[in-house]
Protein backbone atom coordinates (compact mmCIF):
# COMPACT_ATOMS: atom_id res chain seq x y z
CA UNK A 1 0.00 0.00 0.00
CA UNK A 2 1.37 3.43 -0.76
CA UNK A 3 0.84 6.09 0.92
CA UNK A 4 -0.03 9.32 -0.70
CA UNK A 5 2.18 12.74 0.39
CA UNK A 6 -0.56 14.44 1.62
CA UNK A 7 -1.47 11.62 4.32
CA UNK A 8 2.31 11.39 4.87
CA UNK A 9 2.58 14.86 5.98
CA UNK A 10 -0.35 15.05 8.01
CA UNK A 11 1.38 11.26 9.80
CA UNK A 12 4.71 12.93 10.32
CA UNK A 13 2.80 16.09 11.84
CA UNK A 14 0.58 13.95 14.45
CA UNK A 15 3.96 12.04 15.67
CA UNK A 16 5.70 15.11 16.01
CA UNK A 17 3.04 16.66 18.11
CA UNK A 18 2.27 13.60 20.09
CA UNK A 19 6.22 13.21 20.95
CA UNK A 20 6.12 16.21 22.44
CA UNK A 21 3.59 16.53 24.60
CA UNK A 22 4.46 13.05 26.08
CA UNK A 23 6.79 13.06 29.16
CA UNK A 24 9.07 10.87 27.95
CA UNK A 25 9.86 12.48 24.50
CA UNK A 26 9.28 16.35 26.25
CA UNK A 27 12.66 18.91 26.51
CA UNK A 28 12.72 19.99 29.63
CA UNK A 29 14.50 23.78 30.07
CA UNK A 30 17.12 23.78 33.14
CA UNK A 31 15.93 25.78 36.08
CA UNK A 32 18.02 28.90 35.85
CA UNK A 33 19.94 30.35 39.10
CA UNK A 34 18.30 31.79 42.20
CA UNK A 35 17.70 35.57 42.21
CA UNK A 36 20.27 36.47 44.47
CA UNK A 37 19.09 38.02 48.03
CA UNK A 38 18.80 41.18 49.20
CA UNK A 39 22.24 42.21 51.04
CA UNK A 40 21.77 42.90 54.71
CA UNK A 41 22.50 46.59 55.30
CA UNK A 42 26.17 47.49 56.73
CA UNK A 43 26.83 49.33 60.21
CA UNK A 44 27.37 52.54 58.34
CA UNK A 45 24.47 52.33 56.03
CA UNK A 46 22.29 51.13 59.12
CA UNK A 47 23.62 54.19 61.22
CA UNK A 48 22.68 56.56 59.00
CA UNK A 49 19.24 55.37 58.22
CA UNK A 50 18.55 54.96 61.83
CA UNK A 51 20.08 58.55 62.60
CA UNK A 52 17.52 60.01 59.74
CA UNK A 53 14.80 58.50 61.62
CA UNK A 54 14.94 58.71 65.16
CA UNK A 55 11.78 57.35 65.92
CA UNK A 56 12.75 54.13 64.14
CA UNK A 57 13.02 50.85 66.20
CA UNK A 58 13.35 47.33 64.74
CA UNK A 59 17.03 47.33 63.74
CA UNK A 60 17.68 50.37 65.33
CA UNK A 61 17.37 49.29 68.62
CA UNK A 62 20.40 47.67 69.08
CA UNK A 63 22.98 50.33 68.48
CA UNK A 64 26.37 49.45 68.31
CA UNK A 65 29.52 50.95 70.20
CA UNK A 66 30.95 53.41 68.24
CA UNK A 67 32.51 55.46 70.94
CA UNK A 68 31.82 57.54 74.17
CA UNK A 69 27.76 59.14 74.58
CA UNK A 70 26.60 61.77 75.87
CA UNK A 71 23.30 60.95 78.20
CA UNK A 72 20.48 62.89 79.50
CA UNK A 73 17.21 61.01 80.87
CA UNK A 74 14.33 62.42 83.29
CA UNK A 75 12.92 60.49 85.96
CA UNK A 76 9.01 60.46 87.87
CA UNK A 77 8.24 57.69 90.18
CA UNK A 78 7.16 57.03 94.30
CA UNK A 79 9.28 57.64 97.43
CA UNK A 80 9.22 56.54 100.81
CA UNK A 81 11.24 57.27 104.12
CA UNK A 82 12.72 53.71 104.98
CA UNK A 83 15.18 53.16 107.89
CA UNK A 84 17.28 49.75 108.14
CA UNK A 85 17.30 49.58 104.85
CA UNK A 86 15.37 49.60 101.48
CA UNK A 87 12.53 48.06 103.08
CA UNK A 88 12.57 48.97 106.31
CA UNK A 89 8.83 51.24 105.35
CA UNK A 90 7.35 51.00 109.23
CA UNK A 91 10.94 52.30 110.88
CA UNK A 92 12.54 55.20 111.90
CA UNK A 93 11.01 58.14 110.45
CA UNK A 94 9.46 56.08 107.83
CA UNK A 95 7.03 54.89 111.00
CA UNK A 96 5.39 58.54 110.36
CA UNK A 97 5.85 59.42 107.18
CA UNK A 98 3.93 58.60 104.15
CA UNK A 99 4.59 57.41 100.34
CA UNK A 100 5.34 60.35 97.79
CA UNK A 101 5.99 61.15 93.97
CA UNK A 102 9.83 61.26 93.30
CA UNK A 103 11.36 62.99 90.19
CA UNK A 104 14.53 64.43 89.13
CA UNK A 105 16.78 65.00 85.63
CA UNK A 106 20.54 63.70 85.18
CA UNK A 107 23.24 64.08 82.47
CA UNK A 108 25.85 61.99 81.89
CA UNK A 109 28.54 60.40 80.07
CA UNK A 110 28.93 56.28 79.23
CA UNK A 111 32.98 55.81 78.08
CA UNK A 112 33.06 52.54 77.49
CA UNK A 113 29.51 50.15 76.81
CA UNK A 114 29.47 48.59 80.32
CA UNK A 115 30.85 52.25 82.06
CA UNK A 116 29.40 55.57 82.52
CA UNK A 117 29.52 58.22 84.60
CA UNK A 118 25.92 60.51 85.67
CA UNK A 119 25.27 63.56 87.83
CA UNK A 120 21.54 63.72 89.37
CA UNK A 121 19.31 65.84 90.70
CA UNK A 122 16.62 64.17 92.97
CA UNK A 123 13.90 65.43 94.48
CA UNK A 124 10.96 63.85 96.28
CA UNK A 125 7.86 64.59 99.23
CA UNK A 126 6.50 62.46 101.80
CA UNK A 127 3.69 64.16 103.72
CA UNK A 128 3.97 62.78 107.57
CA UNK A 129 1.44 61.44 109.15
CA UNK A 130 -1.44 63.26 111.50
CA UNK A 131 0.36 61.73 114.79
CA UNK A 132 3.60 63.20 113.88
CA UNK A 133 2.36 66.90 113.56
CA UNK A 134 -1.07 67.54 115.22
CA UNK A 135 -1.49 71.32 114.61
CA UNK A 136 -1.32 70.95 110.94
CA UNK A 137 -0.12 69.22 107.68
CA UNK A 138 3.60 69.06 107.52
CA UNK A 139 6.03 66.72 105.36
CA UNK A 140 9.82 66.21 103.84
CA UNK A 141 10.64 67.96 100.43
CA UNK A 142 13.75 66.25 99.08
CA UNK A 143 16.21 67.93 97.12
CA UNK A 144 19.31 66.14 96.03
CA UNK A 145 22.39 65.98 93.88
CA UNK A 146 24.19 62.90 93.27
CA UNK A 147 27.41 61.68 91.34
CA UNK A 148 26.87 57.95 90.75
CA UNK A 149 29.33 55.59 88.62
CA UNK A 150 27.14 53.20 86.50
CA UNK A 151 27.82 49.17 85.27
CA UNK A 152 25.66 47.94 82.90
CA UNK A 153 26.02 44.64 80.78
CA UNK A 154 26.05 45.78 77.00
CA UNK A 155 23.23 42.98 75.93
CA UNK A 156 21.18 43.51 72.76
CA UNK A 157 17.96 44.66 73.87
CA UNK A 158 17.81 44.53 77.59
CA UNK A 159 20.65 45.69 79.69
CA UNK A 160 20.26 45.07 83.53
CA UNK A 161 22.65 47.86 85.29
CA UNK A 162 23.72 48.79 89.06
CA UNK A 163 25.37 52.01 90.27
CA UNK A 164 26.25 53.83 93.49
CA UNK A 165 28.27 57.03 94.16
CA UNK A 166 28.01 59.66 96.69
CA UNK A 167 24.96 62.60 97.29
CA UNK A 168 23.96 65.47 99.06
CA UNK A 169 20.36 65.83 100.62
CA UNK A 170 17.92 68.99 101.60
CA UNK A 171 15.68 67.26 103.43
CA UNK A 172 13.16 69.93 104.36
CA UNK A 173 10.35 70.36 106.81
CA UNK A 174 7.45 72.10 104.79
CA UNK A 175 3.78 73.85 105.83
CA UNK A 176 2.75 76.38 107.68
CA UNK A 177 4.60 77.96 110.23
CA UNK A 178 1.75 76.54 113.13
CA UNK A 179 2.23 73.37 111.50
CA UNK A 180 5.99 73.36 112.03
CA UNK A 181 5.90 74.68 115.68
CA UNK A 182 3.02 71.53 116.62
CA UNK A 183 5.21 68.81 115.03
CA UNK A 184 7.80 66.93 116.58
CA UNK A 185 10.00 66.62 113.18
CA UNK A 186 12.31 69.00 111.67
CA UNK A 187 14.24 70.03 108.35
CA UNK A 188 17.62 67.67 108.19
CA UNK A 189 20.75 68.20 105.64
CA UNK A 190 23.47 65.79 105.42
CA UNK A 191 25.48 63.71 102.88
CA UNK A 192 24.89 60.03 101.77
CA UNK A 193 25.46 57.39 99.74
CA UNK A 194 23.28 56.14 96.71
CA UNK A 195 22.78 52.36 95.48
CA UNK A 196 20.73 50.72 92.84
CA UNK A 197 20.26 48.61 90.07
CA UNK A 198 17.48 49.08 87.42
CA UNK A 199 17.01 47.76 83.64
CA UNK A 200 17.39 49.49 80.14
CA UNK A 201 15.29 49.15 77.51
CA UNK A 202 16.48 50.81 73.84
CA UNK A 203 13.43 52.02 72.37
CA UNK A 204 15.18 53.44 69.00
CA UNK A 205 18.93 54.55 68.12
CA UNK A 206 18.62 57.53 70.29
CA UNK A 207 15.73 56.62 73.36
CA UNK A 208 15.62 54.43 75.99
CA UNK A 209 13.73 53.72 79.10
CA UNK A 210 14.82 52.24 82.38
CA UNK A 211 12.93 50.18 85.28
CA UNK A 212 15.07 51.98 88.28
CA UNK A 213 15.23 51.36 91.99
CA UNK A 214 17.25 53.25 94.86
CA UNK A 215 18.48 53.67 97.75
CA UNK A 216 20.06 56.88 99.44
CA UNK A 217 21.83 55.56 102.87
CA UNK A 218 21.62 59.14 105.08
CA UNK A 219 24.97 59.85 106.94
CA UNK A 220 24.01 61.62 109.95
CA UNK A 221 20.63 62.50 109.75
CA UNK A 222 18.43 64.09 112.36
CA UNK A 223 14.94 64.40 111.31
CA UNK A 224 13.20 64.72 114.96
CA UNK A 225 14.22 65.74 118.42
CA UNK A 226 12.07 62.58 119.62
CA UNK A 227 14.16 59.65 119.70
CA UNK A 228 10.79 56.68 120.92
CA UNK A 229 10.74 54.81 117.89
CA UNK A 230 14.14 55.98 116.28
CA UNK A 231 12.06 58.55 114.25
CA UNK A 232 14.83 60.97 114.56
CA UNK A 233 16.62 59.04 111.65
CA UNK A 234 15.65 57.41 108.52
CA UNK A 235 16.88 57.15 104.79
CA UNK A 236 15.25 57.28 101.40
CA UNK A 237 14.36 54.78 98.83
CA UNK A 238 12.68 55.52 95.47
CA UNK A 239 11.39 53.41 92.38
CA UNK A 240 11.55 55.40 89.01
CA UNK A 241 11.01 54.92 85.78
CA UNK A 242 13.63 56.56 83.54
CA UNK A 243 13.26 58.07 79.68
CA UNK A 244 16.79 58.15 78.69
CA UNK A 245 18.76 60.46 75.30
CA UNK A 246 21.84 58.90 74.12
CA UNK A 247 23.87 61.62 71.55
Amino acid sequence: MTLSPRVFSVALAFVAATSSSHPAFAQTTPPGPPPPAAPAPDDEYLAKLCRANWHAMGLCRDRPWTGPQFTFGADLGVSAMTETGPFGLNKGVGSVTEAGPAWGVRAGIDFLPWLGLEARYVGMYNPAQASASPAGSVGFLTSGGEAVLRLTAPLPFVRPYVFGGIGYYDVALSGSSTAQAGSVLHSSSQSGIPMGFGLDVPLTWYLSVDLEAAYHFQLGESFSAVTTNDIDGGDLSTVHAVLRLRL
